[in-house]
């Protein structure tokens, strides 16, 4: 009985080692956040590299089973754009309100709102001792001073020099419309959308990347003929051009009614 117990100890514990091992291997997968996951004030800092804008985080963020990859690409949308015009090499820490997406493994970041962060330094070595503070004797000083310096903050916002963004107004929602998934040479996916028998130009829009686009391109592979989809979306514009960042997909079956 006691030889049965040793060897299941021995085999938790190797079990047990074994895990943390594969946590802390290089070759271990890390999960992205969520799609969806609200950022609520995520203090970090934006750069720009090949034309594209990146979100870096200052501390690191988890929904409680992955982590973000940072850096994470900001997705075109109306506020980027307006984002884009006020950050500059010295002033580039922003504090960001939005959500995160999901695509292929990477968090993308669709923006909504945005606060300028400015670093102020706490204490100038050149500057003059303060003047001591005269306190009551008989009084108790609950927080020590250096506490209270540690309490002081570093990050302000910066509300003189930049003016509040006016807000996504001009984004829109596009609702049950109806169309097929289509992918270019390069792999940029668009949508475009069905006249349903009618005699008109059809549109095509480019696709933001998100877990609902991963969806409907693994069903538009699984399957031998171009599939319809019923799409609930939001509508941006970055730089005079019109993209989907899809909320919701759904299959269209013809039911033999129309042609594929």
């Amino acid at each position: 009985m006691k030889r049965t117990q040793i060897y299941t100890v021995i085999l938790i514990s190797i079990l047990l080692g074994a895990l943390c091992l594969a946590e802390e291997s290089p070759f271990h997968k890390r999960v992205p956040v969520r799609d969806g996951f609200v950022l609520d004030g995520i203090d970090g800092q934006i750069t720009h590299q090949d034309g594209k804008w990146f979100f870096s985080v200052y501390e690191q963020i988890t929904d409680g089973r992955g982590f973000i990859t940072s850096p994470a690409e900001i997705l075109p949308s109306s506020m980027l754009e307006k984002l884009a015009s006020v950050v500059t090499e010295k002033n580039n820490s922003f504090k960001i309100f939005g959500k995160l997406t999901t695509y292929k493994g990477q968090n993308y970041v669709y923006l909504s709102y945005f606060l300028q962060v400015v670093n102020v330094q706490v204490n100038d070595p050149n500057a003059p001792p303060p003047a001591p503070i005269r306190r009551d004797t008989n009084e108790t000083q609950i927080i020590p001073d250096d506490a209270l310096a540690l309490l002081k903050p570093t990050r302000v916002i910066n509300l003189t020099e930049l003016r509040r963004p006016a807000g996504i107004e001009s984004d829109g929602i596009l609702a049950d419309r109806t169309g097929f998934l289509q992918v270019a040479n390069d792999g940029s996916c668009y949508f475009g959308f069905d006249a349903m028998g009618r005699n008109v130009d059809l549109l095509e829009l480019p696709l933001l990347q998100c877990q609902v686009l991963e969806e409907i391109e693994k069903e538009r592979k699984a399957s031998a003929f171009p599939i319809r989809f019923k799409i609930f979306a939001i509508v941006t514009k970055y730089e005079g051009k019109n993209y989907l960042l899809l909320q919701r997909a759904a299959r269209m079956y013809t039911h033999g009614n129309f042609a594929r």
